[in-house]
């Protein structure tokens, strides 16, 4: 198997396709979470939020959730719910879910109740909310620590051997250094997000492995808005020019916050004091740090999912920065959890007319 087709399987089969080895596996449900900091406890870290590519067509579907499940419920809860309940996540240890996420808290939420009620066995996963304040005020700080304490007791029941934070850095850094090879576009996505279902060592391997390509002359696109797990909007802009700011969670990159940090608690403090998490304190560092960000592009495109709750605020100002700084916005709307034929030929007519 090559490299690009075992990253590219790694992509498309997600948890599904895992082999963890003896390791205990920790599920993390949204951004801002300390993965280094599990990792060092000894355990693998595997995202739960995106489902398998397949489970578009094939995923599991459970009476229990659909009687409980609102039509308006976040299309990553719910399908994190089905595959719940159906047994999916069982050989984990642990979920984490970040508060900070909507779909997350409301998976957190579903999942607790469901299993007090007894509709899904009481076996499987332990669940633990991560109540992260996204601010770097001497309050916040304190707060924070409580919240990284209460997730060390977990870790110290689930595993029993020494944290090693330090050797957990520099594999994370490893392969920090090999993403920075990874080129921009649909291919890049992919092999980028691969290794949120491998361990950093494999995926650094894997990355090295591939071929430096420079992307040719094109115009600069930044994209904007929610979880899209999918590089539906990497294609969709490929015909007119280069992704090189991809600022929605599923395109920041491998944690960027606190990538340098000595220790857990400067590893805590960076997540905190991160401009680009949506849930930022104040709301004006966000929005500074999305102009900051998408200063070196020619056209922004943005979209997001009917469950929007916090980044759609964002885009009247950026339309205005774009308008005073002479660069192209796009707003593609709302976007489906996975996106048809009809919706991606709409979108490429919108970026289209407005590029023309």
């Amino acid at each position: 198997m090559t490299p690009v087709t075992e990253l590219e399987r790694a992509f498309a089969e997600r948890l599904d396709g895992l082999d963890a080895g003896d390791a205990p596996v920790v599920g993390l449900f949204g951004a801002g979470l300390p993965a280094t900091l599990v990792r060092s406890a000894g355990a693998m870290v595997v995202d739960v939020k995106a489902p398998p590519l397949a489970d578009a067509t094939d995923g599991p579907r459970v009476t229990a959730v659909d009687s409980v499940a609102e039509p308006f419920l976040d299309d990553f809860t719910a399908r994190f719910l089905h595959r719940l309940a159906a047994g999916a996540f069982d050989a984990l240890s642990l979920i984490v879910f970040a508060r900070g996420d909507v779909a997350a808290l409301a998976a957190y939420q579903y999942a607790t109740e469901m299993r007090r009620l007894g509709m899904i066995e009481a076996t499987g996963p332990r669940f633990h909310l991560w109540n992260m304040v996204h601010s770097d005020s001497a309050a916040a700080a304190a707060y924070n620590r409580t919240e990284l304490a209460r997730l060390d007791a977990v870790l110290d029941a689930l595993v029993s051997t020494d944290r090693d934070f330090a050797a957990a850095q520099a594999s994370e850094a490893r392969r920090a250094a090999a993403l920075a090879r990874v080129p921009a576009g649909p291919d890049g996505f992919v092999w980028r997000n691969a290794g949120r279902w491998m361990t950093p060592e494999a995926h650094a391997d894997l990355l090295s492995q591939l071929p430096e390509t420079a992307p040719p002359a094109s115009l600069r696109i930044a994209l904007v808005g929610t979880a899209c797990d999918i590089p539906v909007l990497h294609r969709i802009c490929t015909c007119h020019g280069n992704v090189v700011a991809d600022l929605q969670p599923y395109g920041h990159g491998w944690e960027r916050a606190g990538k340098d940090a000595p220790d857990a608690a400067a590893l805590l403090a960076a997540i905190a004091a991160d401009p680009l998490h949506v849930r930022a304190n104040p709301p004006a560092r966000y929005s500074r740090a999305l102009r900051e960000a998408v200063a070196g592009c020619d056209v922004i495109v943005a979209s997001v999912d009917r469950n929007d709750d916090s980044f759609g605020w964002d885009i009247p100002m950026l339309a205005a920065h774009a308008a005073k700084t002479g660069r192209v916005f796009v707003n593609l709307g709302f976007r489906p959890f996975r996106p048809g034929a009809d919706w991606i030929a709409a979108a490429e007519t919108t970026l289209a007319e407005a590029l023309a």
